[in-house]
């Protein structure tokens, strides 16, 4: 077993505890660095693949680094053969996460044609064997994240949910839509509801929380521990600390266009720091739209940043920016 940093960290996924969602191509280190300032609790790092890991390539060992300042940050793994996942568990306790997370839930194809993701869920006893495989090589907590079920036809969470406390996980993640939804349609927050009823160990819940009253709903229709937010927070990582002033009876100062502009800069010198201005310039063209939404006459803004090539021309734009909502505020104040 390899050598792993001890991490004592009692009620990580205990109740009101917020976590930003691993997202593929989002979850970053400089954007999980963001969510914590806000107020994330912990968060995930993007999907790593088990093969990959043990292959040592770049690009998949990049994903396991963290920025100096995150919080508790957990490791999502998903693959589909007991042996690579615990082989790949233990390389990545070594780096010092909080947890390892297992993921039986992602519905993209390029996972699921390699048995991996929600293929899991046409297979419980495999997901089971993939547990304990696990289990036996690291010492850190496990948790697993799953889905509905594949279809409504064969809805099968509440068996998982059980198979995997039994297992020994440590939580589990239920994002309620089944993969044949994909990302679509509305999550069925009833199904967290009845997990939670059925197992006793924590439920993180996913899908579709993407402003407070989302949040005050789901953790009420839900009796969640954790509630995950991930599509929620693009462009708005003060989500977190929203939901945490409203918690503490806390007036939450709203964030305005200057201010949001800022916070992108942050991001953005962030962004280039870790992967390289060229990289970074090029990764952070699909960020923009996010903090520019409901802004008004951002179009030409969002085509001159997409089209951006240098950290000099961003940040000259963004100056631009200012300026324009600047001049907005003036003319309606």
């Amino acid at each position: 077993m390899s050598e792993e940093v001890k991490i004592d960290r009692p009620g990580l996924f205990g109740k009101n505890s917020l976590c930003l969602a691993p997202l593929a191509g989002y979850s970053d280190a400089p954007f999980r660095l963001l969510c914590f300032e806000f107020g994330a609790d912990f968060a995930v790092t993007e999907m790593v693949s088990s093969e990959g890991l043990i292959r040592a390539g770049d690009k998949t060992r990049k994903i396991l680094r963290r920025m100096e300042g995150e919080g508790p940050v957990g490791c999502q793994l998903f693959g589909a053969r007991p042996e690579s996942m615990a082989r790949a568990a233990e390389l990545a306790a070594g780096t010092g996460p909080a947890f390892i997370d297992l993921n039986f839930g992602c519905p993209v194809k390029k996972v699921v044609k390699k048995n991996g993701g929600s293929a899991l869920m046409r297979d419980l006893p495999l997901m089971e064997k993939i547990i304990h495989a696990v289990k036996s090589r690291v010492t850190l907590p496990v948790t697993a994240k799953i889905r509905s079920g594949w279809s409504a036809a064969e809805e099968n969470y509440l068996e998982a949910g059980e198979i995997l406390e039994g297992a020994g996980v440590s939580a589990i993640t239920l994002h309620p839509r089944y993969r044949t939804q994909g990302f679509g349609g509305s999550a069925h927050w009833d199904h967290i509801a009845r997990l939670k009823e059925r197992v006793s160990i924590p439920v993180i819940a996913s899908g579709d929380v993407k402003s407070v009253a989302d949040y005050l709903k789901i953790v009420d229709t839900t009796a969640c521990d954790v509630v995950m937010i991930g599509r929620g927070a693009f462009g708005r990582p003060w989500i977190f600390r929203e939901i945490k002033d409203r918690l503490s009876g806390r007036d939450t100062d709203p964030v305005e266009g200057v201010e949001r502009i800022n916070i992108l800069e942050r991001q953005v010198r962030m962004e280039v720091e870790w992967k390289g201005e060229k990289r970074g310039v090029m990764e952070l063209r699909k960020i923009y739209r996010w903090y520019l939404k409901g802004l008004p006459g951002m179009k030409d803004f969002r085509t001159r940043l997409s089209r951006s090539g240098t950290l000099r021309e961003v940040l000259e734009i963004l100056e631009d920016l200012r300026e324009e909502i600047r001049k907005q505020w003036k003319e309606t104040a």
